[in-house]
């Protein structure tokens, strides 16, 4: 990579076998330039002009160093430095002389060389351009080191310009300050040297005051001796025979002039290829333009080893940095997920993960992150020679701010009150005053967008915008301390109020895109942690606390909204707020209470308030909705018998409405009141209405956010129905089905809801991998997002798994876990169903006096068993509630609980001789099943009727065989700890007295 440089002129300053040029700022052995750094040139330039005299160090400093704060330590490192490019100490050559206690001297003699009069006819600089030397290595000039710094993660970006770079004549990498536009640029520069044969020239005009002095660094830094008003017709001239590579860094600032700069230089030369950097585009004819993309991040919400992480270039970027300042830095597994959280609040921005890296050594990797809330006060450990932009983000942001014309500063400060994305018309209700006008922001959205302060994301015909972290907690300063920060934040409360106000019903239009509410959301935080400020509008966030359900429910962040909701209704008496916005607070109120905290005096109150106003108020929607709420207050508390009384109450509201979700909504509701309280025949029918109506695609949640999804509902409900009528394959199915549509809705309370049911059946059925599976991944959904409730039925299913697997500990967790005030009896309901010993005294209880509907079956079988085994000598009280549990069996059509009390029953009419009796009972409940013939309950049924079908062959031998055992188990004094029916009802029969005969 070469550049082309002017000879020495009269102003040359010789000693020894060099020849500096002031001037021009370049050192010359023989004809050969020197490479030399910019800092310790201007050391030798500064010495060398004051030759013989000693030079403080403190001058030295000022004029090395005039815009930084350095150390007398750096100044030596850089004399140090010239010695030896000098070759101090080589055949006695010496140079520069330390001066204790006062500076620097410059020893050597110097000598000013005389310059040929060229063509002797005394043409004025300014009517001649200057002679040129033949092209120079960019290795040996000073001016173009490179950085020291290696490059991280841009080697795809560097060779993609370098290969545009042959077909486009003008290359402009965009992007915002410190994302390493320079960086790119360097390495684009040395990568594509070979390609230019007169060389690389890099004009940095970032340091240039004024537009119109350009033209001169060009010239400058091409190394054209000119006094020129004008240079530019002597840039031409020399460039019309060099093919070279000009890069323009640093344009922003001076943006028109370079852009007339490069069109000239395209026009005037057919050689001369650019590449340059800005904030913006330069707008100039067949530019081609590179927005250069934050540094790679690992995906969110994914576990990632160290190994892993530092494959992506943001981590690999800090991690290297951290090293420098920390020798012993080392990235372990434990410290990715922080780290990776640092890079993401930094944007992926280099020069914001350079600086934080650079304060590992003080604050450590978690102190680090804790600091971040800071950003800009915080990111200030920049290198010392940096330029001064780059040595704090603070000043990166200056630097683009203190550009913008007076418009687009008031735009980006009052954009810093989006948290999140924004869309044009958002915009716009910040942005515009009275009388403003709303085509005109617009326009600063793009100029914004092309200047690099705001990104802009394009989906489909979607067009929103978002300000980087970075950018925005600099802005929302300068808001801060602007007069009008009370007004654009009440601005923003007041659209995020807007977004709710299609939502005064309980049955809202469907909303196409859900990514939409996790945009919007955090708004809406932002909004109400205003409002509830000390300095914010309360009224307006009791009124945003009611309109923004939607989105709450809708991404599962229930307790978080509970709390706003609580903080609402203590202000509720103080403010002006229409009875409508009450209404809302008591409703949502209620849901919040019911997924978080289950059944309770809470969700009650809030529901009948509900009610109470929505009658007032005649809004059949509301009271749908109290009568919802109260409905599922009562399925959560186990009141089967009142919540199937709530839904046809809720029926005979909605026969006359004709909303399709409506009518979902009253059938699931009716579904799961039969089938709870035992009539699933009934239950299965209205379910299946629900499936009939769904055959079409629907948009999820398409009734209310905080409903489940109606097809996952409708599918979990079904496998649970199928399973009680005996069909425990289509049981699984249905499960799987219901898991499956949960996940594809993105909605955490259907996931949970199908995730609960799902590993329930799969419990009934025997499938433990399918159960431990479905299980784990509810209690995982229900932590992240703090679902107290359905964190309960993970804790529940577990103890059923545990047992299942013999771990003795489920007893313990089971005692536990009845200590939860979450813990219902549905709980230890179907807790009892899934494992004899799990069952309690309170559900037996449930059971005996009608109130526990689905289970009672299975729960009267169970306390058959518990009273054989306590009561050997009497059988009559558990063949009682036997038969009673084969009746309710046969009346709900539960044929599942059918055969488990018939292998029961058999097992008691075997014990007593009534073999023909115990096949007929068993065979009358097997012949009823088409399916599931491999399922626990169904092989312990074959495996007993093949054992009654041997005694009715050989009776007498068997009879007797058993009694034997029974006599060697019980022994005289002995209490044998009976578990299993094959052996508690032939040892009750025995003690019975009953005949072998």
């Amino acid at each position: 990579m070469t550049v082309n440089m002017a000879t020495p002129h009269e102003t040359a300053i010789a000693f020894g076998p060099f020849v500096l040029n002031p001037t021009q700022r370049v050192l010359f052995r023989g004809d050969r330039p020197v490479r030399l750094g910019s800092r310790a040139r201007e050391i030798l330039i500064c010495l060398v002009e004051r030759a013989g005299t000693v030079v403080s160090k403190n001058d030295l400093i000022k004029r090395v160093w005039p815009e930084t704060i350095v150390e007398e330590g750096t100044l030596r490192v850089h004399i140090a430095s010239l010695r030896k490019i000098l070759g101090e100490g080589r055949a006695q050559a010496r140079y520069v002389e330390n001066v204790t206690g006062h500076g620097y001297r410059f020893v050597a003699t110097v000598t000013r060389p005389t310059q040929s009069s060229g063509s002797g006819q005394g043409e004025s600089p300014a009517s001649t351009p200057p002679a040129v030397l033949g092209p120079v290595s960019i290795e040996q000039l000073p001016a173009l080191c490179a950085p020291v710094t290696r490059l991280v993660g841009r080697q795809d970006v560097v060779a993609a310009i370098a290969d545009q770079l042959q077909h486009r004549r003008l290359m402009t990498i965009v992007g915002p300050g410190g994302i390493g536009k320079t960086t790119v640029a360097w390495a684009t520069a040395d990568f594509a040297r070979s390609a230019y044969p007169s060389g690389v020239c890099f004009v940095d005009l970032g340091s240039v005051p004024a537009p119109r002095l350009i033209f001169g660094r060009l010239a400058a830094a091409l190394g054209l001796n000119t006094v020129a008003s004008d240079p530019l017709p002597y840039i031409m001239q020399f460039l019309q025979a060099h093919r070279m590579l000009i890069v323009l860094d640093n344009c922003e600032h001076v943006i028109d002039a370079a852009a007339l700069l490069a069109e000239k230089l395209l026009t005037g030369s057919a050689a001369v290829c650019i590449l340059a950097t800005s904030r913006e585009p330069l707008r100039v004819k067949d530019e081609s333009v590179l927005r250069l993309a934050p540094l790679e991040l690992p995906p969110p919400a994914v576990e990632t080893t160290a190994a892993e992480a530092l494959r992506y270039p943001a981590i690999q970027l800090f991690a290297e940095r951290a090293a420098a300042c920390l020798h012993h830095f080392r990235l372990d597994d434990a410290d990715v997920p922080t780290i990776v959280d640092i890079c993401r609040k930094l944007d992926g921005l280099p020069l914001a993960i350079e600086l934080a890296a650079a304060r590992v050594d003080v604050f450590g990797i978690r102190g680090l992150a804790a600091c971040l809330n800071d950003r800009l006060g915080f990111l200030t450990r920049g290198h010392r020679t940096a330029i001064p932009r780059h040595r704090t983000l603070r000043a990166t942001l200056d630097w683009s701010y203190e550009l913008l014309p007076a418009a687009e500063q008031t735009a980006l400060r009052r954009l810093s009150v989006f948290a999140g994305r924004f869309d044009d018309a958002s915009a716009t209700a910040i942005i515009c005053d009275s009388g403003c006008d709303p085509t005109s922001v617009l326009n600063i959205l793009t100029d914004l967008a092309a200047k690099s302060l705001i990104t802009v994301h394009a989906a489909g015909d979607q067009v929103s915008y978002q300000l980087l972290n970075t950018s925005r907690a600099y802005a929302a300063e300068k808001l801060q301390a602007s007069s009008e920060v009370y007004e654009i934040k009440q601005r923003h409360a007041r659209l995020c109020c807007s977004w709710g106000d299609a939502e005064l019903e309980w049955e809202p239009a469907p909303i196409d895109e859900r990514d939409c509410d996790s945009r919007r959301i955090d708004d809406v935080r932002a909004a109400l942690n205003w409002c509830f400020s000390r300095e914010g509008d309360t009224t307006l966030g009791v009124e945003l606390t009611a309109k923004s359900a939607h989105y709450w429910f809708q991404l599962s962040f229930l307790n978080e909204y509970r709390t706003y909701l609580e903080r609402a209704l203590e202000l509720l008496p103080d403010a002006p707020v229409s009875e409508a916005i009450e209404l809302r607070i008591h409703a949502a109120l209620g849901d919040a209470l019911v997924y978080t905290r289950g059944s309770g005096k809470g969700v009650t109150a809030a529901f009948r308030k509900t009610l109470a106003i929505a009658t007032r108020l005649g809004t059949n929607s509301f009271r749908r909705r109290a009568l919802w709420g109260l409905w599922i207050d009562r399925i959560v508390g186990s009141d089967y018998q009142a919540a199937a009384k709530l839904a046809m109450q809720f029926q005979s509201i909605s026969e006359t409405c004709e909303d399709p979700a409506i009518r979902l909504t009253c059938d699931r509701m009716l579904a799961l009141s039969l089938h709870l309280t035992g009539d699933h025949e009934s239950a299965r029918v209205h379910v299946e209405n629900m499936l009939r109506a769904l055959g079409q695609p629907i948009a999820a949640l398409s009734d209310r956010a905080s409903q489940f999804d109606h097809r996952v509902a409708g599918h979990a409900l079904l496998a649970r129905i199928l399973w009680m009528q005996g069909f425990p394959e289509q049981a699984m199915r249905a499960a799987a089905d219901s898991v499956e549509l949960a996940e594809s809705t993105g909605h955490t309370l259907s996931h949970c809801y199908a995730l609960t049911q799902a590993a329930a059946v799969a419990l009934w059925a025997g499938n433990m991998q399918a159960a431990t599976d479905w299980t784990a991944r509810l209690q995982e959904h229900s932590a992240r997002h703090s679902l107290s409730y359905w964190q309960s039925w993970a804790q529940c299913l577990q103890v059923a798994i545990r047992h299942r697997s013999g771990d003795r500990i489920a007893h313990v967790r089971l005692t536990v876990m009845t200590a939860d005030p979450l813990c219902s009896p549905l709980h230890l309901e179907t807790l009892a169903t899934m494992g004899e010993d799990l069952a309690t005294e309170p559900v037996f209880a449930r059971a005996e006096d009608n109130r526990a509907g689905w289970s009672a079956a299975e729960l009267l079988r169970i306390r058959a068993q518990r009273i054989a085994a306590e009561y050997s000598g009497n059988f009559v009280p558990a063949q009682q509630l036997l038969q009673r549990s084969l009746a309710i069996a046969r009346r709900q059509g539960a044929l599942s609980w059918e055969l488990r009390t018939s292998i029961c029953l058999a097992r008691l009419w075997q014990g007593q001789g009534r073999i023909p009796q115990a096949r007929k009972l068993l065979r009358t409940a097997m012949v009823q099943f088409t399916e599931g013939f491999e399922t626990r309950d169904f092989f312990k049924a074959k495996e007993l009727l093949e054992e009654l079908q041997e005694q009715s062959d050989a009776p007498s031998a068997l009879v007797t065989s058993t009694l034997s055992r029974q006599k060697q188990l019980m022994g005289p004094g002995r209490t044998v700890p009976v578990t299993r029916m094959d052996f508690i009802l032939p040892l009750m029969a025995n003690a019975g007295g009953v005949s072998s005969t």
